[in-house]
């Protein structure tokens, strides 16, 4: 069991909440030699695009991933945020959803005896703003381990809202416009896909971005569309160019044209295609020819129509490795905030997409690497005030059970 607590601001702060929980013995570091651990350490893995240095990783985009293994009693992550949702696993279970709060933060993180595995994912994409992590403290005493190796292949996802999972654990349809508590980039059909393959995964996805033309836009063209946002390490920042070198996919899917097609006017097939095949040369130049699969869903047959098109005439260009999959958009009773996927739609997308892409790639079935591969569709409740409740009542999506046998810790 963990129990997670926050610890309150930088030094100096006069906020009540600085206390330490109760749980938390604030003498032990008094005969404990304490160990700070700086962001950038080697035994630290990050999944997603990270500008990192020895003071802090800042990142923006969905599902963005830090990962570490230790053997300390207590952990006191250190972040800079306010604006962002994380979900907490330890050792492959979900075991609390974190809401930072504003400026410098400290959130303790009581462990078990015993080697553990830890994992924060970004659950809240780019247009929520910059998440900082500062680190992390072990004032109780123990070690940083070694991390396994990570999983060999690697997919990256560019998209928009259905990519970075939006709404996805939305009550129905009307969320009153409180989106952040029921956004779980982690349970988007994206990285859902990859964990099924065996397979890392980047998100390179914002809500509300087309091809070429953005969501309610009143030309057939916007001037900052998603593929404005794919040369860069964070999506808010447009001076930091991100090093495509760093990190190279096995295979890149595309999902874009629902934003592009929502409202009028629309753009006409000429420019939305060629946008699409803009888009293409951006990722050949930066990995080269690879798998790359435009996926559309049932919505829309405009969409499919030109996606199609688009496909043909990149294979009759001489690029046959790229490939069109289509997916059914799921029913009203899958949907969550304004009319997006709920996890189970995701789900039931993910499972069609791996259908149609696995044959082409020809990955073996078993992949060794880092053990968050083995995460499954799971939610529990928010960590809300000095500590968790013993009293919570966590939940997790039964087909996740049905199908992974995954739990939740209880608190």
């Amino acid at each position: 069991m963990a129990v997670f607590g926050l610890l309150g601001c930088g030094a100096g702060s006069n906020n009540p909440s600085s206390s330490l929980p109760n749980n938390v013995n604030s003498s032990s570091s008094a005969v404990t030699e304490a160990l700070s651990i700086a962001p950038n350490d080697v035994r630290i893995r990050y999944t997603g695009r990270v500008s990192l240095s020895a003071d802090e990783a800042v990142y923006d985009w969905p599902n963005t991933q830090i990962e570490f293994r230790t053997n300390a009693p207590l952990v006191e992550l250190k972040l800079e945020d306010g604006n962002n949702d994380y979900n907490i696993f330890i050792d492959n279970q979900l075991s609390q959803v974190l809401s930072t709060k504003n400026g410098v933060q400290r959130y303790a993180l009581n462990l078990p005896v015993g080697d553990h595995h830890v994992l924060l994912t970004k659950r809240t994409g780019s247009n929520f703003g910059v998440g900082r992590f500062l680190g992390f403290n072990l004032p109780n005493g123990g070690q940083l381990l070694e991390l396994p190796a990570p999983p060999i292949h690697k997919i990256e996802f560019i998209g928009d809202s259905y990519t970075v999972g939006y709404g996805n654990e939305g009550p129905g349809l009307d969320c009153a416009g409180n989106l952040r508590p029921y956004e779980n980039s982690f349970l988007s059909y994206a990285p859902i896909s990859a964990r099924v393959l065996g397979a890392q995964s980047h998100s390179i996805a914002v809500s509300g971005k087309g091809a070429v033309r953005n969501y309610g836009d009143i030309n057939t063209t916007s001037p900052d569309p998603v593929p404005t946002f794919y040369n860069r390490t964070l999506a808010t920042r447009s001076d930091l160019l991100w090093n495509f070198t760093t990190w190279v996919p096995d295979a890149v899917v595309i999902k874009l044209g629902t934003n592009d097609h929502s409202t009028d006017p629309i753009p006409s097939s000429e420019t939305f295609i060629q946008g699409i095949h803009d888009l293409i040369r951006q990722v050949n130049n930066a990995y080269g020819q690879l798998p790359l699969f435009l996926l559309a869903d049932s919505s829309s047959n405009l969409v499919i129509e030109r996606l199609q098109r688009a496909t043909q005439e990149q294979v009759n260009m001489g690029n046959i490795q790229v490939h069109f999959v289509q997916v059914e958009h799921p029913p009203q009773s899958q949907l969550g905030c304004d009319w997006h996927p709920k996890v189970e739609a995701h789900e039931a997308m993910a499972a069609q997409l791996v259908k149609a892409i696995k044959p082409i790639l020809s990955w073996p079935d078993e992949n060794s690497g880092s053990t968050n591969l083995k995460f499954a569709a799971a939610t529990a409740p928010p960590f809300v005030g000095m500590s968790a409740s013993s009293e919570g009542n966590n939940s997790i999506h039964k087909s996740a059970v049905d199908r992974f046998g995954y739990a939740t810790t209880s608190f």
